[in-house]
């Protein structure tokens, strides 16, 4: 499950969907009105929601985001990208928003996760240097997507379907929002031919 965002000349998120997409209408309002320069990075978090007997591993979630431009008289042409896999982020039960545990079942779980320092400072850079572009009416596009496609899920053996909620807090002040609603991503993988017992491998955590 892939779910991605453009972000044109004034890098602020439109909304491109895709298929397989259930995200709540609230959130694409939202989206379509966030400007990323509003972001900190070392203050994005992903939680996902899902059954307890799943170990939801660093990797489960992943970043991408990317800007380019043509430049202009005053700028070169410039692109860049970047895959972040968010690591799990270590919390105490009492520590979680009370958004994320809203209709939790009982045999369900939630797991945060986080940027590393490392690539938090990678996406800070990319932003500056976005803005930089755009303060010298350089028009530039970028994207921001967020996927579970890399499915770092262990234990999923005795599953035939596991759904995932996935949300967002994309500013710290503004908290969590519910972005995406009952991902199957065993689902997914089968309708992406992607098959689990070879691509379900870890590389952080």
């Amino acid at each position: 499950m892939n779910s991605k965002f453009n972000l044109f000349a004034v890098f602020t998120f439109s909304v491109f969907l895709t298929g397989c997409m259930s995200m709540p209408i609230s959130t694409m309002y939202k989206m379509s009105q966030f400007s990323p320069f509003d972001m900190e990075p070392k203050d994005i978090r992903i939680a996902l929601r899902t059954n307890q007997s799943i170990e939801v591993k660093s990797g489960a979630a992943q970043i991408f985001m990317s800007y380019s431009s043509d430049g202009n008289e005053r700028l070169p042409a410039f692109y860049e990208e970047h895959k972040f896999n968010v690591q799990v982020q270590k919390i105490q039960n009492a520590e979680i928003p009370e958004i994320l545990l809203d209709d939790l079942e009982d045999n369900e779980a939630v797991t945060i996760l986080k940027l590393s320092d490392s690539d938090a400072q990678t996406m800070k850079n990319l932003l500056a240097k976005a803005k930089e572009y755009k303060a010298q009416e350089a028009r530039g596009k970028g994207e921001f997507a967020i996927s579970t496609e890399n499915n770092c899920f262990g234990n999923l053996n005795n599953f035939t379907s596991l759904e995932v909620d996935v949300f967002l807090q994309a500013v710290k002040e503004d908290g969590y929002m519910l972005f995406l609603e009952d991902i199957d991503v065993i689902e997914e993988a089968n309708n992406n031919d992607i098959d689990l017992q070879q691509t379900n491998r870890c590389e952080v955590g």
